[in-house]
């Protein structure tokens, strides 16, 4: 049986891309949300309430071509909507502590100008790439392993990207399998039933962010 959780819809799709670093900054996955808010512009434009994203490790990493995260998009802000939301002030980076650093909450307009936190992973030079994305993907049905990334099934390769960009998939069977697959090994393995399970791989031991 799918997760009870899990939007179901016809028009449901999963993206899946490589995570080049992953900080905690893209996706966030702390607290009881997890958010896609900058890089990815393709995906963030495009994605609608319901999709699967999917995210795994770059083949530099420790882990290559293991699952790092994947979430359902339960909503779908624009960045000013994600600025204002009191739900997401904890998310503008501070720092306070190697978590608060990562905080994505960091774009927004200021007489029509696009603006940055000061302190943020991102700065004006991002801007382009950030903004052309428009969107901030939000998720509280989540599984983020990060550095206990897990090696994907090989029934459930296919889905995921083996390039730069992204790949999508529309075989709803299969991504309603591949997250119950998902499930499975999160609670198999950690006893989780959803959310982070582990800090990013980019992390060191004392959780302190190599930048």
């Amino acid at each position: 049986m799918p997760h009870v959780d899990l939007i179901e819809s016809q028009f449901m799709k999963l993206s899946a891309y490589i995570i080049a670093i992953d900080s905690g900054f893209a996706p966030n996955p702390f607290g009881r949300y997890c958010t896609l808010a900058c890089c990815k512009p393709t995906i963030r434009r495009n994605a609608e309430i319901g999709d699967i994203i999917v995210g795994t490790a770059s083949a530099s990493s420790d882990r290559p071509g293991h699952l790092i995260y994947a979430m359902q998009v339960k909503e779908v802000l624009t960045y000013q909507e994600y600025w204002t939301d009191a739900r997401f002030a904890h998310r503008k980076p501070s720092q306070k502590s190697s978590i608060t650093r990562c905080g994505d909450n960091v774009w927004h307009r200021v007489k029509g100008k696009w603006q940055i936190v000061r302190g943020a992973f991102h700065d004006s030079q991002h801007e382009e790439r950030d903004t052309g994305g428009e969107n901030v993907l939000i998720a509280t049905e989540f599984y983020y392993f990060g550095k206990s990334a897990i090696p994907v099934a090989k029934q459930f390769k296919h889905l995921l990207a083996t390039t730069q960009g992204h790949k999508n998939t529309r075989d709803i069977p299969t991504i309603i399998q591949f997250w119950d697959w998902i499930r499975t090994q999160a609670r198999q393995r950690k006893g989780k039933t959803r959310g982070r399970i582990d800090l990013p791989m980019d992390f060191t031991d004392d959780a302190q962010l190599i930048r």
